[in-house]
């Protein structure tokens, strides 16, 4: 039995914690300016990961000549590209779903907030029969800043009627970290293992490799910090 409970609801974010979708975010963003003739590298990926797909946009249409091409009808190809990636290809992150199932068994209610469409969402959530496993579904993609704002969090705890303070965020990107951190939210970092060792991830209450690492235990220790 647990005893004095600080942890009122768990927020999960999509890409990279959810799902394993940052390696085809990359590929679908490396191919879609390839016709562009712009050579996305590994390194220049590293500069949009976390961000919306407008923010994207904005970033590389700032440093590379856009040939003409409307940023909204490239932004639609982006999004429809992944839309179809993730029905077809895109798998659950390992243990995704055993931890999902000791929250529901710990009566938490659990919500999915992401920078994603809910056409993403919706994708993923019917590909992995998920949609009954969580209580709230929020996308920051139409109507709030992105991360490292805080606002989809904030959004979130508010709809779920628990107090941000309340609140446990699992997050991937250094930028959701922040954001979690701005809405005074204990966070728990899953960082991809390239950037795993990086020292600004020591923003988070607690680092991970894998979802596996998180057990019952490891929550009990949150609850005492």
């Amino acid at each position: 039995m647990i005893g004095k409970k600080n942890i009122e609801a768990i927020i999960l974010d999509m890409d990279g914690i959810l799902i394993d979708s940052e390696r085809h975010w990359q590929l679908t963003e490396r191919a879609l300016f390839a016709d562009l003739g712009i050579d996305l590298t590994d390194s220049l990926l590293v500069e949009t990961r976390g961000l919306r797909t407008e923010e994207m946009m904005a970033h590389w249409s700032s440093r590379f000549p856009m040939d003409g091409k409307d940023p909204e009808v490239l932004m639609k190809e982006y999004d429809q590209r992944m839309v179809e990636t993730m029905k077809k290809e895109v798998s659950l992150m390992e243990g995704a779903r055993e931890l999902i199932g000791m929250f529901r068994e710990m009566a938490l209610p659990v919500a999915l907030a992401t920078c994603s469409t809910h056409d993403h969402i919706d994708a993923v959530m019917e590909k992995h029969g998920l949609r009954a496993s969580f209580d709230l579904l929020v996308s920051a993609a139409a109507d709030m800043p992105g991360k490292p704002h805080p606002e989809v969090f904030l959004r979130t705890a508010a709809l779920l009627k628990v107090d941000p303070t309340h609140c446990l965020v699992f997050e991937d990107s250094f930028y959701g970290v922040v954001a979690a951190k701005a809405a005074r939210m204990k966070v728990v970092a899953m960082p991809d293992s390239s950037e795993f060792d990086q020292d600004r991830f020591g923003a988070a209450d607690l680092k991970i490799r894998s979802l596996n690492d998180f057990t019952l235990h490891t929550f009990q220790k949150l609850q005492e910090n």
